[in-house]
């Protein structure tokens, strides 16, 4: 029997990837996620699935697959899904974005966790600070230039450059056919070469079968076509050109726009300051010398906010939290100082703002995503609302985690698999017809039904 896949997550939507390969009786997953759109028709900031109930309310909606032998046995309580000695051998991770990571938590915590070194470090950072999906997991590293095998599988992972450090693509060679997995990436930012490892690993191995990720595919390039260094130049710019406090809103693991902003206030003579959940990101990073991180405390500052008695207590913090009280930049210091900071703030502590209370005149930056649906535009137009309160000049300054449709095309094209099954993309049709002037087979998934490996 020939080896497969079956995707059951990533299948015309963005996020979500859950893919399950299976050879001579050996299971694995890719990636194991939670996807954006994940149960919007059903759940919302005011309705959620009951933890009480497990795994139940996301199996009623088709929001995980009724795998056996996959979920631990609290997330199966009060389902129709017995629990069993697990049956899934391995769970292989790309990278740490959610919408790869964040069902992990209902799986059986004796199925290994197989990441990047750099992945576990992140994991190490949410799990000493908040929780994180690997907790309980038996973690196993690797990196470019090793190999793992698991069952009948070899994994071949080499880096591929995304917008969060240790993501990467794998090459799989299994008993009757070889598999390429892209994960997600871009040539565009600070590490763009890595992707270029990636197309000449797998395309000097020869797969039978590229699963891809496409997510700019299909949109007309509707998105931002900036580089990181174009997010750099243009951040020294506003920076630099700011007459009263700059504060903006990024992805915290994103260690790229963390270190495009320290750059940027470098420049402008002023100090990045950042919140305590990414302070200790930073700090954990330190420990993979393949990455250029920012000192927390010698090179950048922490935000301290108020907590439950309004005061600097260190009774008010978690342990995890103390260690930055003394490195830390309060609202008044920032009030003081307004001229001398670069403030992150995530869109939940704008109420930050009030204590801080802003000259006019000041700028932010908002370094994400534009908004994709109507959830995201009402969190948009709210934060324009803060903005417009305090007299702040409104930016958007930001690039893409992932590549556009001509650099998507042009890998898989780099690859030259025979077949290629697009994932984590709204539009797998638009990949059918470049493919099919060159030859190539696309082979649109439907979510739980097998696609063979080798033919």
């Amino acid at each position: 029997m020939s080896p497969t896949l079956t995707c059951y997550g990533g299948v015309g939507e963005i996020g979500g990837n859950k893919f399950l390969l299976e050879d001579r009786g050996v299971k694995v997953l890719l990636d194991f996620g939670t996807g954006f759109a994940d149960g919007a028709d059903y759940f919302d900031g005011n309705i959620s699935p009951r933890a009480v109930n497990g795994a139940g309310d996301l199996f009623e909606f088709g929001l995980l697959p009724e795998i056996p032998g996959l979920y631990s046995e609290k997330a199966l309580q009060n389902t129709d899904l017995r629990y069993g000695d697990p049956e899934v051998d391995a769970i292989v991770l790309s990278h740490y974005h959610s919408d790869h990571t964040g069902r992990i938590s209902y799986t059986d915590p004796k199925i290994p966790v197989y990441c990047g070194e750099t992945t576990s470090l992140i994991h190490e950072a949410y799990s000493d600070s908040r929780s994180s999906p690997l907790d309980d997991h038996e973690i196993r590293r690797f990196r470019t230039g090793g190999r793992f095998r698991v069952g009948p599988m070899e994994f071949v992972p080499v880096h591929v450059d995304h917008s969060i450090p240790g993501a990467y693509g794998f090459v799989v060679h299994m008993s009757g056919g070889t598999l390429a997995y892209t994960g997600d990436f871009r040539f565009h930012g600070r590490a763009g070469e890595m992707t270029f490892d990636f197309i000449e690993e797998a395309g000097r191995e020869k797969p039978d079968t590229l699963l891809t990720e496409g997510t700019r595919v299909g949109q007309g390039d509707a998105k931002s076509r900036m580089s990181e260094r174009a997010v750099l130049e243009e951040a020294r710019r506003l920076v630099g050109g700011a007459k009263a406090l700059v504060f903006s809103s990024f992805r915290g693991n994103d260690v790229d726009r963390v270190n495009t902003f320290f750059e940027a206030c470098e420049s402008a003579g002023r100090r990045l300051v950042v919140s305590m959940k990414i302070a200790i990101i930073l700090e954990k990073l330190t420990a993979d010398p393949r990455l250029k991180v920012p000192k927390v405390g010698k090179d950048i500052d922490v935000y301290v906010k108020r907590k439950k008695s309004g005061r600097i207590d260190d009774s008010d913090y978690f342990k995890w939290e103390r260690q930055f009280l003394n490195r830390g930049v309060t609202a008044a210091d920032v009030r003081k100082g307004q001229r001398d900071y670069f403030l992150h703030l995530e869109s939940w502590d704008f109420p930050e703002l009030i204590d801080i209370e802003p000259d006019r005149g000041g700028t932010y930056i908002h370094s994400a995503t534009e908004a994709y649906n109507e959830e995201g535009e009402k969190e948009e137009a709210v934060i324009k609302n803060w903005v417009h309160h305090i007299g702040f000049r409104y930016a958007q300054l930001h690039a893409s985690g992932h590549a556009p449709e001509g650099e998507v095309f042009t890998l898989v094209d780099r690859v030259g698999s025979g077949k290629v099954v697009p994932i984590h993309t709204e539009h797998p049709d638009a990949f059918v017809p470049t493919s099919r002037r060159r030859g190539r087979k696309v082979e649109i998934p439907a979510k739980g039904v097998p696609i063979e490996i080798g033919a």
